[in-house]
């Protein structure tokens, strides 16, 4: 029991904190601070900002050190090009181009040829550029599938002398729709269908994982390494989706085994796969046509997260892009094209991707005329080193490029 003096002391200090009780009468003496009430975070809507533009398409976006890259598509007057720029990125920023040297895309010529991009990919300390093949004829001028900075910064060299397949006088490079490193080892998908290809020399040569040494008729697979698991997935032959996986080697560049390990998969009808992502030691995400794919054991057991109907919904979005934030695994952010209303797709998640809210709205080309038959998408997704979402959207394929500037808000 506090003894009566003791307890009517502690009241009085107490009573000092809040309305002066026993305090001075001298108005020189220091006012006893207020209490105030803390105030709820006001809710921040998300918006879009848009950084730069370019009349052919962006396809990808890059930061080395203190500068940003962006890779643009040809148009009916301009070659390929990449482009770069000092950070922090601004509405004023100063783009300046890159000489391409060998490794540049002709321009499209009023419809002859097809609008094609180079991609970029920071991997370790080189900044490497992968493009399609086109096989424009024998009096053309040769194409580089695969290229890379060259030390001074100044240009792009070929690096796809290892790409190069023949069969009697008739030669091809293999081209690639995506390049990964993982432990200085480099991975590709070079020749599509079920390729995936391995290199622990930097790329001078290349050892078949899965798949062939050779230019396959479907398209390029999606792939992933997660731990010591290859992960492969896509559409081949036409209309048949798979995603299996693999054990690798200790070595890194070739497979333990060619038979596939289980793969625990809800039904995924002809939903091509179009690419898979770890964010971290165990999750994993694949896109797939309509839908969202997620792993929480590596990649063993796939679960959807976003998934629409074949047909009859309203939307049917292709989600191509996929990156968690720095820092904050469980935010996500995603992005595509809707194949059921030609608009970019967008969308982002605060919980690990079990939930999801649509930012497409707020994209260039949300707006667009639905009669155009060009389809607006967003193409890469990607944080700045100082924090911040980019988005890149091209309002019509391959052309009308914009980088834009996300913040997410508070949902």
């Amino acid at each position: 029991m506090i003894p009566p003096g003791r307890s009517f002391a502690g009241a009085c200090a107490l009573a000092l904190l809040l309305a002066g009780c026993g305090g001075s009468d001298d108005p020189a003496a220091p006012k006893p601070p207020v209490a105030t009430q803390p105030t709820a975070p006001v809710a921040q809507p998300a918006r879009a900002d848009v950084l730069a533009t370019a009349a052919g398409g962006i396809d990808s976006i890059a930061f080395t050190g203190d500068t940003a890259w962006l890779s643009l598509s040809n148009t009916a007057t301009t070659e390929t090009a990449v482009v770069r720029a000092s950070l922090p990125l601004r509405t004023e920023s100063a783009w300046s181009g890159v000489a391409m040297g060998e490794c540049g895309l002709a321009r499209e010529e009023s419809g002859t040829w097809p609008l094609r991009a180079p991609s970029l990919r920071m991997l370790g300390s080189d900044l490497w550029l992968f493009q399609p093949w086109y096989d424009k004829g024998p009096d053309a001028r040769p194409e580089h599938a695969l290229c890379a900075l060259s030390a001074d910064r100044t240009t792009f060299v070929p690096r796809d002398a290892g790409l190069k397949v023949c069969v009697g006088s008739a030669c091809t490079t293999l081209s690639m729709s995506d390049l990964k490193q993982v432990n200085n080892r480099l991975y590709t998908n070079a020749g599509g269908g079920q390729n995936v290809l391995a290199s622990n020399d930097g790329g001078a040569r290349w050892r078949v994982l899965t798949g062939f040494f050779d230019q396959d008729i479907c398209t390029h697979p999606a792939f992933e390494i997660v731990g010591d698991r290859l992960l492969v997935g896509g559409e081949c032959p036409l209309d048949a989706a798979f995603l299996r996986a693999y054990q690798l080697a200790p070595d890194g560049v070739s497979l333990a085994s060619r038979d596939a390990l289980p793969v625990i998969l809800p039904e995924l009808e002809n939903r091509n796969v179009q690419f898979i992502r770890a964010t971290g030691s165990q999750r994993v995400f694949a896109g797939v046509e309509g839908g969202l794919l997620r792993s929480e054991d590596g990649g063993k057991s796939f679960q959807f997260v976003i998934r629409h109907p074949l047909s009859g919904g309203r939307n049917y979005p292709y989600i191509r892009h996929l990156i968690a934030l720095a820092g904050k695994p469980d935010t996500l952010v995603a992005g595509g094209f809707d194949k059921a209303t030609q608009k970019p797709y967008l969308a982002w998640s605060k919980d690990g991707g079990t939930t999801w809210t649509d930012l497409s709205s707020l994209l260039p080309g949300y707006a667009r005329n639905l009669d155009d038959q060009s389809v607006a998408a967003v193409t890469a997704i990607a944080e700045d080193p100082q924090g911040r979402v980019l988005v890149a959207v091209n309002e019509k394929e391959s052309a009308q490029g914009r980088l834009v500037l996300v913040t997410l808000g508070t949902p």
